[in-house]
Parts: C-alpha cells; sequence; structure tokens
C-alpha cells in the first residue's frame, strides 16, 4: 500500500511539473508581448491522438516527444511544435522530408524552411514547426522572431555528422539533401524508388540532387542492413556487375554508376 502511495505521488509531482521546465520552450515576455495560451505534451503512443496516422512516420525514424504550444504575439495566433527525436539523422530525415515549396531556405546560419504561412527547423535533436493560419507578411515576420527564439533555447547538443561522400560542401541543404529511413520515409522524400526496395527488410538512405549547368544530377548513398537485402536491390534496380560495382543496363534511360564502398553499401551517381 506505501509503495502504491509514493508512485501515486510521483505520478501527480511529474505532471505538476510545467512542460517548460524540461522541454524548453517558450516562456511568457521572453519576447515583448508573448504570451503561451496552452501547452501540452505528447510521448509514446499519445501521439497518436495529435496526428493520427501521420505518427508512424516520426516513430520510424526514432521519436521521442513532442512539446506543442498555442502561442499569441504580435496580435497574431501561432501553433509551435517542437518534435525531440531520439537522434540528430532522425530530426533531419523528418525535417528533409517536411520541407517543400520554400519561399527562402537556410537564412542567417539557420537550416530552415520559410514560406507564408510555416516556418520549419532542424537543429540537434529537434524538428520544429511555426504555423499560423492567415499569412500576412505580418505573420511571417513574427513567426521568424520565434524560430530564432527557440534556436537560442535549445540546448547545447552534438551536431549532425554528414557522410564524407556528401560532406557540407553545399551550402544550402533544405531541398537539396534528404535521409530516409524505412518504408515510409521512403514514401515519403522519395517515392520513385519504392520499387526498387519491395523485399528489402532494413535500410537507410541519404539523398542529393543538384542542377549543375542546369542538368539534373543526383547521389544516394544507401545502408543495407544485410548483404541479402543489398542483392535484392541490385536484383530490383536492374543492374549489372561492372568493376569493383554496378551499373544500369544499356537500355536504360538512366545512366547509374554504382560502387560498393564496404559490406552492404552502396554510392550511386545517377545522370
Amino acid at each position: 500500500m506505501r509503495n502504491c502511495l509514493i508512485s501515486i505521488l510521483l505520478i501527480l509531482f511529474s505532471i505538476s511539473q510545467p512542460l517548460t521546465a524540461f522541454s524548453q520552450l517558450l516562456t511568457n515576455d521572453q519576447l515583448p508581448g508573448l504570451k503561451i495560451e496552452k501547452e501540452s505534451l505528447y510521448d509514446g503512443t499519445s501521439l497518436y491522438g495529435y496526428i493520427d496516422g501521420g505518427s508512424t512516420l516520426y516513430f520510424e525514424y526514432g521519436f521521442d516527444r513532442l512539446v506543442v504550444q498555442e502561442v499569441a504575439f504580435q496580435n497574431e495566433k501561432f501553433t509551435v511544435e517542437y518534435y525531440r527525436m531520439k537522434s540528430c539523422k532522425g530530426a533531419f530525415g523528418i525535417y528533409s522530408i517536411n520541407t517543400f515549396q520554400c519561399q527562402a531556405a537556410d537564412q542567417q546560419g539557420m537550416t530552415d524552411c520559410e514560406n507564408q504561412y510555416q516556418v520549419q527547423l532542424f537543429t540537434g535533436h529537434y524538428y520544429i514547426s511555426v504555423v499560423n493560419t492567415i499569412g500576412t507578411p505580418a505573420a511571417q515576420s513574427a513567426s521568424l522572431l520565434l524560430v530564432r527564439k527557440l534556436k537560442e533555447l535549445l540546448p547545447a547538443e552534438e551536431g549532425l555528422t554528414f557522410p564524407e561522400q556528401f560532406g557540407t560542401s553545399t551550402n544550402q541543404l533544405t531541398g537539396k539533401l534528404k535521409f530516409i529511413q524505412g518504408e515510409l520515409g521512403l514514401q515519403n522524400g522519395l517515392p520513385d524508388w519504392s520499387g526498387y526496395f519491395e523485399g528489402v527488410k532494413n535500410f537507410n538512405l541519404w539523398f542529393r540532387q543538384s542542377k549543375p549547368d542546369g542538368k539534373d544530377f543526383r547521389q544516394v548513398l544507401i545502408a543495407f542492413d544485410s548483404h541479402a537485402d543489398l542483392e535484392i536491390f541490385l536484383h530490383n534496380a536492374s543492374l549489372v556487375p561492372s568493376g569493383d560495382g554496378w551499373k544500369s543496363k544499356e537500355n536504360q534511360t538512366e545512366r547509374w554508376v554504382v560502387k560498393n564502398i564496404g559490406e552492404r553499401n552502396i554510392f550511386i551517381d545517377l545522370r
């Protein structure tokens, strides 16, 4: 009985603690006129209650917790979603497949995506979304102020290490580099490749796209969990041996050059 009472008291104590005590989100008056009107915490399977079917994708990338704040600032209303993932790679992956049609990206030293109604940010273990409902220039400007303040508040953590094949050669990551993990990640981030992974159990990949001289240029780094998965992919993609790697068949429109860079890792140039 005594143990039960202690457990109940501990649960009540944890519930009573303000979310900002451990989420390091916005608090009232950190910016002039800023007011937090509501805060909600989602962890474990409770995420299903917030984004329903879309939550499975976040679990695939290593979801830890989500704090949602309803914010009033500069006469506007905002929803701030603060996803913490279990790894920097998972946070960047979720960010990379959620960002598209950016009006501006990677501004002022941030990895971010801005449009009329939303600003998204990646940093450390965090993917952050700030949404306004009216899309006015004033609301967009206020969103950017909130995002910059949030970045100041985030705890110092290790940064993301990119594969040496990509490095940080491009100043803009958003829209050019994606990290894809699992079947749902593939369907959302690179759906045209889904057929190549039929029968493959576990994998992750980095995908970079650029257009030097106006020509489409893509590179893909894939890590498989087993040699059997690698063989299935090579068969599905109709690749044939070439030197120390593989290449696409002569009758294929897209030219693939595939290098073997480890026991179960391959690097693909597509032109």
